[in-house]
């Protein structure tokens, strides 16, 4: 007998603003790779969390971040809620502000 039943992955959901859309992610798939799998344009760079050009502010839900943020953002940028979206997994649904090329320091 054939087995026509698909594998089943659990995605969270990401609100992306200023974009206005939402994105699945995929269990175990970063922020990052998972907007660029999509077709967004994201701003980044290195897809390693040494550049800090994939920065983003959370604004609600949980992520699990892969690496220490606070060897690429600053102590005030932490506090305020950044992220760097290619070192960050879903522990829930989400909502984040990408930070654009414009309004980098």
């Amino acid at each position: 007998m054939l087995n026509v039943f698909k594998k089943v992955v659990p995605t969270q959901i990401a609100k992306l603003e200023p974009f206005g859309v939402e994105i699945a992610i995929e269990k175990g798939e970063r922020l990052l790779s998972a907007a660029l799998r999509q077709g967004l344009d994201w701003p980044h760079r290195c897809k390693v969390g040494s550049c800090g050009t994939c920065k983003a502010v959370l604004i609600s839900g949980e992520i699990k971040s892969q690496l220490d943020f606070a060897y690429v953002l600053t102590d005030k940028e932490i506090d305020e809620g950044y992220i760097l979206a290619c070192q960050s997994m879903l522990k829930s649904d989400i909502s984040v502000r990408v930070v654009q090329r414009k309004e980098m320091k």
